[in-house]
């Protein structure tokens, strides 16, 4: 099963009855290697809709419940979970950012581009963020991919693909900044 990115989660960023069902789904397919079931935001303002999930405190216990409700399916369908492989797609939308409403974009961005600038209409002196703030959203994903370990997740994809956060890291070369000086 490949990763996607799920908008039917709670404004709160846990599961709804629809998550819980697709994940059941998920299970009862007999397929092996569920490879991140969903998109899953390190940080509420990291969501590309105020209905994605979030790796967060209060919705541990959540995202627990996605991983048993598709073990437990799988094993009603197969008869074992022997071989299954069960990963956990960590993500921040960066410059997709909507996190509190799907009309209102509020993008964070790691450096100006000329073309994606322009299509999202930025504003010239549309904030940068800041090595600080980069620092804590590389904290954010450590927690989260703690959190997937210790729920007994076997992997985490990090999300690198359509612009979004960890995209934008890649070919961000022309960003200036300590954390860049470094690499």
């Amino acid at each position: 099963m490949q990763p996607m990115e799920g908008w039917d989660g709670s404004a709160d960023g846990n599961p709804s009855e629809h998550t819980i069902r697709r994940w059941q789904r998920f299970g009862g397919s007999g397929a092996k290697l569920i490879w991140g079931g969903e998109a899953v935001a390190v940080s509420h303002e990291g969501r590309a809709n105020p209905n994605q999930l979030v790796a967060a405190p209060h919705t541990q216990e959540g995202l627990g419940k996605l991983r048993t409700t598709l073990i437990e399916q799988h094993r009603i369908t197969t008869g074992s979970a022997d071989g299954l492989l069960i990963g956990l797609q960590l993500t921040d939308s960066g410059r997709y950012s909507r996190p509190n409403a799907p009309g209102r974009p509020e993008p964070r961005i790691l450096y100006r581009h000329p073309f994606l600038d322009r299509r999202l209409k930025l504003p010239a002196d549309h904030p940068l963020i800041t090595d600080a703030e980069v620092e804590a959203i590389i904290e954010n994903f450590h927690r989260a991919a703690l959190m997937a370990w210790n729920l007994g997740f076997d992997f985490v994809d990090i999300k690198h693909c359509h612009g979004y956060l960890g995209h934008e890291f890649l070919s961000a070369r022309t960003r200036e900044g300590r954390l860049w000086r470094q690499l």
